[in-house]
């Protein structure tokens, strides 16, 4: 008898899976093939939009972005066993000099820094590459972070603008 039960059990699965298997499977089948189509519509569209656009007539230089004057970036300073190394412009690098480095403006940029939290401020001049930490800015030298009151904190929030460049700001950056 329970032998005959499972049969039956076994005889009926059969005959579902034979009846109903393929229309789920065509079901699946078809959702499965208007997304793809949707797909393939929304990456045609993408590829040929990028496809179809002119090309510039003329390669320029990229354009560097300045910081709006009062930006907010965030600043460390090069600890002191860094003092006569090369920096990445060639110069040796000099702790009481008021330099920084930063990632991509150009060498010899002036920048007037200041401490929000206490209003201090000093002009520094760009000459090396950095800072290689993620979400930094600037990295100053220990002058320039003495000055400012950086040297307790290690890193903070400072107010960057770019300077005209005149013979006394540059003279003011190199002293």
């Amino acid at each position: 008898m329970k032998q005959q039960k499972v049969k039956l059990i076994a005889v009926v699965f059969a005959v579902w899976s034979i009846f109903c298997g393929p229309i789920i499977a065509q079901s699946i089948t078809e959702i499965t093939a208007k997304e793809a189509v949707e797909a393939r519509n929304s990456q045609d569209a993408l590829i040929d939009s990028l496809l179809t656009k002119e090309p510039p007539d003329e390669i320029t230089a990229p354009v560097i972005q300045e910081p709006p004057p009062g930006e907010i970036w965030l600043a460390s300073y090069y600890s002191k066993r860094f003092n006569g190394k090369k920096t990445a412009s060639g110069e040796c690098y000099n702790q009481n000099a008021y330099t920084c480095a930063h990632k991509t403006l150009p060498f010899n940029t002036l920048l007037q820094i200041t401490n929000p939290k206490n209003g201090k401020t000093v002009n520094v001049r760009v000459n090396d590459r950095g800072p290689f930490v993620k979400g930094r800015d600037l990295d100053l030298s220990y002058a320039a972070a003495k000055d400012l009151g950086l040297l307790k904190h290690g890193v903070m929030k400072v107010v960057v603008s770019i300077l005209p460049e005149t013979n006394e700001n540059i003279n003011l950056a190199l002293e």
